[in-house]
């Protein structure tokens, strides 16, 4: 009967407690049940004595109620107190025999002190955990707010296998993204990814990467990255924040075209020329470089003006870049001279390149347009890997031919 009664009591009891919404209610209903499973438990064990003269009901219950209800260690001690004193009295009233009272009470009592125990260590261990978790939780919300209302585009992705586990709403503006739940866009290629990690790795931290990122087939932009490892949710997280550089790169990058780009012509100035033939030095590549001098330039400057002078000089450079390749490189070297240096071209080509130039000089000339002849001299040298020679050198033989073939024309003329 007593133990129907206590299966009934709790199905009541959790029937109550779930029907409860308050915190206050339901401590009250958990003590209360407590309170009430210890006296069905003690009255049991005092039952049995009637017939198996065994405290195991009521050992159970104490212990299971330490184990299972995590109730304040006050709480506790007066229902393990009351409860106790109930027992003690009820199980002086049921035995007779002096020696096995006394027995049992050593070992109740005993129990009851251990279980008590257990219950301080329980709810010391869950309160513990419980603020922990508060805590936790609080931290975790502290970052998700910081997080979102950073200005700046951020990305949080678990480092194993690159799942973004947070991105805020600049991140998804910036990198115009919808549910992309990987962050290996982030990388040019694998090598750049490897590269990263393996520094993260070693450093934990990343500053200042600049890489050129594709956000959608039509859209590139420059971008700044930091990266950090951090620990969130019992993962090695990998925390990444962008800066668009995109305007400074382009500001840049005209300001490197203006500093290599001769100005009157808009082809390489002599800086940016003669550094391209050092590269081609040093990468030991082949070329035959044309030494160009607009002829008759001075005459043309006294005559009609430095304007006309520089007509002429645009004139000849957009004539000349008109039949050049892309694989042409033409620069100005100073006042009416020009280099330009061909690549994976023989000989033979360039003449005939020239002669092309020249059909259109003396098509322009023709046309009566200008009031002053336009020609040019030209000399070459072809390069070739393991001479030892400079740039200086080069250009010195280049420019010798040129006066080779200048003094031809004079000689014509004059003849």
């Amino acid at each position: 009967m007593v133990h129907i009664s206590g299966m009934l009591i709790s199905l009541i009891f959790v029937w109550i407690y779930r029907s409860k919404e308050s915190r206050v209610s339901k401590s009250m209903i958990v003590n209360s049940f407590v309170l009430l499973y210890l006296i069905i438990g003690a009255v049991s064990s005092i039952n049995s004595q009637l017939f198996t003269k065994n405290l195991y009901a009521y050992i159970i219950i104490l212990l299971a109620v330490a184990a299972i209800f995590p109730l304040n260690p006050r709480n506790i001690l007066i229902h393990y107190g009351a409860v106790h004193i109930f027992f003690l009295l009820g199980l002086n009233w049921m035995e007779t025999n002096h020696y096995l009272f006394l027995s049992m009470l050593i070992n109740s009592t005993g129990t009851a002190v251990i279980a008590y125990t257990i219950a301080l260590a329980f709810y010391t261990f869950r309160k513990r955990d419980f603020v922990n978790k508060q805590r936790l939780s609080k931290s975790k919300e502290s970052f998700r707010s910081l997080f979102n209302m950073n200005p700046k585009p951020l990305i949080l992705m678990k480092l194993a296998d690159f799942e973004i586990v947070l991105m805020n709403k600049q991140a998804i503006e910036y990198y115009q993204l919808n549910d992309l739940r990987n962050g290996s866009f982030l990388f040019s290629n694998e090598e750049e990814k490897q590269d990263i990690l393996s520094k993260l790795e070693r450093e934990s931290r990343m500053k200042n990467y600049i890489t050129r990122q594709q956000i959608t087939p039509d859209l590139e932009k420059w971008s700044l990255l930091n990266f950090e490892l951090i620990e969130y949710l019992d993962h090695t997280c990998v925390l990444i924040d962008t800066t668009d550089i995109t305007a400074i790169k382009e500001k840049e990058a005209e300001l490197v075209k203006h500093a290599s780009i001769d100005v009157l012509t808009g082809v390489r100035n002599r800086r940016s020329g003669m550094e391209f033939i050092q590269e081609q030095l040093e990468a030991s590549i082949e070329f035959i470089l044309m030494f160009i001098d607009i002829n008759n330039l001075k005459i043309v400057n006294d005559t009609y003006g430095h304007s006309s002078g520089d007509e002429l000089i645009k004139t000849c450079c957009e004539l000349i870049h008109k039949h050049l390749s892309k694989k042409d490189h033409l620069f100005r070297l100073g006042g009416d001279e020009f280099i330009i240096i061909f690549l994976n071209k023989q000989q033979e080509e360039v003449q005939q390149f020239w002669a092309r130039v020249e059909q259109d000089f003396d098509i322009l000339n023709h046309s009566g347009v200008n009031p002053y002849q336009i020609s040019a001299s030209h000399g070459l040298h072809h390069y070739k890997p393991g001479t030892l020679l400079t740039v200086d050198d080069i250009l010195e033989q280049a420019d010798q031919e040129m006066y080779k073939v200048k003094s031809l024309r004079k000689d014509r003329i004059l003849a």
